[in-house]
């Protein structure tokens, strides 16, 4: 519990009082790491969580309905049959399955995609045996499965084709869809479960690792000011600052990133650091810059 009473107290004075990076310069900056180390723990904890239920709630609607969405978008009674590279059905051809059938849960295919226009597709899959890579086009659809070639549109909006003549014994019809995704669901059930810890690791090593590296740079910066500004910072020192500075000013875009809030200004984050950077070593020269390099005073004996 003193733990956490000390990490607020660094906290709040980090970003409330500038004299108080009196007290960090005199501090070892093993002591700055772990105040760095655990206010990205707790962070990582609240992005882990805030992005968990972003996206759990539209996952677990989707598993609900996938079953059904599959069923509605794989017709009943068609069966496709490829024996040694030759497409076979048993309906009648062409054979169209629209867009229509999809449900708002595959809304994404029914958007443009890169290079074709959306009102230039109203199928998914049309099945003509007797049909060439050509028509494509004139059916309008993102797939084309004729007697020897699929052919489907990139996401580039190129054309491409695979030969089918490599698969000897290959059925499909909607029972084969429905065993195959009672075997999928079970561990798509399974990602609510390992989701959290990973956003939570993700997150941890993307904030850590990421601050601290670039931090290098914002500490250089800050470095070569105070030298300028006549202040004697060493670059560790400097480094540092910014490691409490960083517990304010990232958290500050993480909420306008979460908001939607976009600050289209170049080397934003950088300036920030160096015009508080300064500021405070600004501060802590007008009251008593010769207390930082002080040094204890030696017991007598």
């Amino acid at each position: 519990m003193n733990y956490f009473k000390v990490f607020f107290y660094v906290w709040k004075n980090s970003f409330s009082r500038a004299s108080y990076y009196k007290d960090v310069l005199k501090a070892p900056i093993s002591f700055s790491l772990k105040y760095f180390i655990f206010f990205n723990f707790l962070l990582s904890f609240i992005v882990a969580l805030f992005l968990s239920f972003k996206i759990l709630i539209p996952m677990n609607d989707f598993i609900k309905r996938f079953p059904k969405i599959i069923n509605k978008v794989y017709p009943e009674g068609l069966e496709v049959r490829i024996r040694n590279g030759v497409v076979s059905t048993n309906t009648p051809e062409p054979y169209f399955i629209s867009v229509d059938r999809l449900d708002r849960g595959f809304e994404e295919l029914e958007e443009e995609v890169k290079g074709i226009k959306s009102d230039e597709i109203k199928n998914i899959l049309v099945i003509d045996t007797n049909a060439t890579l050509d028509d494509l086009k004139r059916y309008q659809t993102y797939v084309l499965l004729t007697k020897n070639y699929l052919t489907y549109y990139k996401d580039d909006g190129r054309i491409e084709s695979v030969s089918l003549n490599e698969i000897k014994n290959f059925t499909v019809n909607q029972n084969v869809v429905r065993r195959q995704l009672n075997k999928f669901i079970p561990w798509l059930n399974l990602v609510p479960v390992f989701l959290l810890p990973f956003l939570f690791v993700g997150s941890l090593m993307f904030f850590i690792v990421g601050q601290l590296l670039y931090l290098l740079i914002i500490a250089l910066v800050l470095f070569i000011g105070a030298k300028i500004s006549s202040f004697p910072l060493s670059f560790f020192k400097a480094y540092q600052i910014d490691l409490h500075l960083a517990t304010i000013i990232m958290p500050f875009f993480l909420l306008l990133s979460a908001l939607k809030i976009q600050l289209q200004f170049p080397f934003l984050k950088l300036i920030l650091f160096t015009v508080i950077g300064l500021y405070i070593l600004n501060s802590l020269k007008n009251t008593s810059p010769n207390a930082l390099n002080a040094k204890k005073p030696s017991k007598r004996s």
